[in-house]
């Protein structure tokens, strides 16, 4: 029934009144009507635009990867990595493709698809942000082991140079009740920005008031 009603809709869209619909219109035009549906968060309407862009030009990775986020936004998720594994393979090093992805999986519950995928992406690109990123998906299915070695690896990794490590360690801590590391976490991350707003925001909930004594060095 869906796909029947799918069908119909990407009809109404793509013929006018009163013209039969031997004459396509331009592919350019059709996915400008899918982005700006996008931007207008009207997601079934620019599935069905996309849909028409994906089924003519298969090889278009920017319009699978809109169409597999669009897809997410429809919860329909296996239908979404469809399209992103498409977008993926065009554009392998694209991180807010595989950020998508990755989500795809998540969404779709397939738990060791989805850690292999963040390991092999990890451990090939040796990015502090993909380490990252494990242990937050680590962290949200509980995985707390996985999480603390993928936060390690992604201090080790930065080496100092960015805050985001130190606030994915303190928010990790929290979950555990270790207040005391949570605030050492906070408080290197105030080492190395002493001028960043969560930083300092998270400081203060934790009774801490920042100034020159309060940094710590960066570091495992």
């Amino acid at each position: 029934m869906k796909r029947v009603l799918f069908l119909f809709i990407l009809a109404a869209l793509t013929c006018t009144v009163g013209v039969g619909c031997t004459q396509q219109r331009a592919v350019h035009l059709v996915k400008a009507d899918g982005d700006r549906a996008f931007e207008n968060r009207q997601y079934e309407s620019a599935a069905v635009y996309y849909a028409e862009v994906v089924d003519r030009r298969p090889g278009d990775w920017q319009a699978q990867y809109q169409y597999g986020l669009t897809l997410l936004e429809l919860d329909q998720p296996n239908d979404a990595r469809r399209a992103l594994e498409i977008a993926a393979a065009h554009r392998p090093g694209d991180r807010s493709i595989r950020r998508a992805l990755a989500r795809a999986m998540y969404e779709q519950g397939a738990t060791n698809d989805l850690f292999a995928f963040l390991r092999q992406e990890a451990a090939e690109t040796r990015d502090p942000n993909a380490y990252l990123e494990l242990a937050r998906y680590s962290m949200e299915l509980g995985d707390m082991d996985a999480a603390n070695q993928a936060i390690l690896t992604a201090i080790e990794f930065d080496g100092g140079k960015s805050v985001e490590p130190y606030l994915v360690a303190a928010e990790f801590h929290a979950a555990l009740g270790h207040t005391d590391q949570a605030t050492r976490r906070l408080r290197q991350a105030y080492g190395i920005d002493r001028t960043n707003p969560r930083v300092t925001a998270l400081l203060r909930e934790y009774g801490e008031v920042p100034g020159p004594t309060l940094a710590l060095p960066p570091g495992r």
